[in-house]
């Protein structure tokens, strides 16, 4: 499963069984599927409302450790929201209709 958002080379890649790839325009970083969830809710609580607003108003970079303390990112704004945007398409249920 490779998800690639058309503006951005931030994808989301499924490698096999419990490992994901997630991979930036410099660098591929292999997870496994908690490490995933983790770097999931971290993006999450600092794509909120109120986190941009301090990020945007402050530094307008976030340094994000991915992979149990093993990588640093270096993110923008616009790379948050579209690294927020590639999980969110992985976590997409798509199997089922409602």
């Amino acid at each position: 499963m490779d998800i690639c958002l058309s503006n951005t080379s931030i994808q989301v890649r499924y490698s096999r069984r419990n490992s994901y790839e997630l991979v930036l325009e410099h660098k591929t970083i292999a997870l496994r599927f908690c490490q995933l969830l983790a770097l999931r809710a971290k993006v999450l609580e600092l794509t909120e409302i109120g986190a941009l607003e301090e990020l945007i108003n402050g530094d307008n970079f976030v340094l994000l450790f991915v992979a149990d303390k093993q990588h640093v990112l270096y993110l923008d704004v616009a790379q948050l929201l579209a690294v927020k945007e590639a999980l969110a398409y992985t976590f997409q249920d798509t199997t089922y209709s409602y």
